[in-house]
């Protein structure tokens, strides 16, 4: 094979191979395929600059530009973005640090360009597995934001797409860099206040109204829409904010569950030592307080089973009550997790640490410390290691798979009045204390305490697997399957 004069096999003398795609997270094989792309990788000396490509900009992209920037030995090397405008912003603030990136609005332009060592994805969720499996298949590392998926068969697809090229595909789940997370949750396993009974994840975050649109609107004209949307659903736009209220909308978002909530669930699966899919989710919420043209709940509780103890997570977008804008807290956390043990509990309040209390409240100890997972996917990178990785797409696609678990569940539910539901959620005595909460906040809220529901369908994922909702991929943004599931 030739390479060029910085280490890179040339693409025009790669030799496509085969081998055999692996099983991921419990999966069936699929058929053999596809080539050896981890040859086509530069191999990174100690002293080679890493260059980056960061792909989307309006929002986390721009802090992972700026993140990559300050590590030694690491180079913006391309930005990419299917919107003009913020793809100049993006540029310009490179360049006045004297920086030259090259600019692409095709994120297929950027692969294919021999520019970079590794990307970093940024983008709305729905590209988020198909430009992994893309970058990976082109031999190129990457760095995946959460959620990794937008549902569980393309997150397993991205696993198993890392598992045979053998590159470097880490997750965005950045708690497991932090030491005071680490620690923490390491003195819960340790037994120091018994045993581990259940793993409480809390999204309490203030979500207003994304407002209702008359009739569809045009996306803006600085926007290629169709690259926007790639394998997504042709369809209008019916939002007013088109950056960011995506989030609320099924074909692109998944609701904050997947999206602030899956640093949480990452968490609490590490707590419960849950390292596949589970084996009972369920389900409970609605969007309440808000005629709008959003979709995904706004309030909901999920139950996830496992051997060692079960999950509970709990998203709440509107206020403590109608009279204020505090949001509530539970065991002083807003987002954050607890860790409920036999003779205490482990607060985590941020993505640095928390601490322990006794049965009676009091502290008994602190855990804080910062990591740098940039730093650690870079370093993985160097080495051309993926076992370095602090949180491998592995990891991040089982997180962001209970939290795709949970919104299907509801998705799959009936509407339900507050006393059917209560009714049926008593058999799980976990998720019967939640929903009376649930309740009251609902009441605090002035929301009729007869609202509807949506009552989830208790899922079997670990049995049920060939039954995940997979999309309809539109040409030409097919994600190709890797594995059966």
């Amino acid at each position: 094979m030739h390479a060029g004069n910085d280490g890179r096999v040339s693409r025009r003398s790669f030799v496509l191979g085969s081998a055999t795609a692996f099983a991921a997270a419990g999966c069936r094989s699929a058929s053999p395929v596809v080539a050896t792309a981890a040859s086509r990788a530069r191999i990174l000396g100690s002293n080679a600059a890493v260059r980056i490509g960061v792909l989307g900009h309006n929002g986390r992209g721009s802090e992972l530009t700026a993140g990559f920037r300050a590590l030694p030995g690491v180079r913006i090397a391309a930005l990419c973005d299917v919107d003009t405008v913020v793809l100049a912003r993006a540029e310009a603030a490179c360049r006045a640090l004297g920086e030259a990136p090259r600019t692409f609005t095709d994120p297929r332009a950027l692969l294919d360009s021999d520019t970079v060592d590794a990307v970093a994805i940024a983008t709305p969720n729905h590209w988020h597995s198909l430009l992994g499996v893309w970058a990976l298949e082109r031999g190129l590392h990457a760095y995946v934001e959460k959620p990794v998926s937008h549902d569980v068969w393309e997150g397993a697809q991205l696993v198993a797409a890392a598992q045979r090229t053998g590159l470097v595909a880490a997750s965005g789940t950045q708690c497991r860099s932090h030491k005071g997370i680490l620690d923490a949750i390491a003195y819960a396993q340790s037994g120091a206040l018994g045993r581990i009974r259940l793993a409480r994840g809390l999204c309490y975050k203030p979500r207003t109204s994304i407002g209702k649109v008359a009739e569809p609107s045009a996306p803006p004209a600085t926007v290629d829409y169709d690259l926007w949307l790639g394998p997504a659903a042709q369809q209008a736009v019916r939002r007013h904010k088109f950056h960011y209220d995506w989030h609320w909308q099924w074909p692109y978002g998944n609701g904050d569950l997947g999206n602030q909530g899956v640093h949480q669930m990452d968490l609490c699966r590490m707590a419960v030592g849950l390292d596949a899919l589970p084996s009972q989710v369920w389900s409970v919420g609605g969007r309440f307080g808000a005629d709008d043209d959003g979709e995904t709940p706004n309030t909901q509780l999920v139950w996830i089973g496992s051997e060692r103890a079960p999950i509970l997570f709990e998203v709440r977008g509107l206020p403590a009550s109608a009279h204020t804008r505090q949001m509530d807290e539970f065991f002083s956390a807003r987002i954050g997790v607890v860790i409920h043990c036999e003779h205490g509990c482990v607060v985590l309040t941020s993505y640095y640490g928390g601490h322990a209390q006794d049965l009676e409240g009091k502290r008994i100890a602190t855990f804080v410390g910062r990591g740098d997972h940039l730093a650690n996917f870079i370093d993985a990178v160097r080495a051309g290691d993926p076992k370095r990785l602090a949180a491998d797409v592995r990891q991040g696609h089982l997180s962001s798979a209970l939290c795709h678990l949970g919104n299907e569940s509801l998705r799959r539910g009936v509407e339900a009045t507050m006393p059917t539901c209560d009714a049926a959620l008593r058999s799980v005595p976990e998720l019967g204390e939640a929903f009376l909460r649930m309740q009251q906040h609902l009441e605090d809220n002035a929301l009729p305490s007869l609202a509807p529901l949506q009552l989830g369908a208790l899922l079997r994922p670990d049995t049920d697997g060939n039954r995940h909702a997979r999309r309809a991929y539109r040409a030409p943004f097919e994600l190709k399957p890797q594995v059966a599931l």
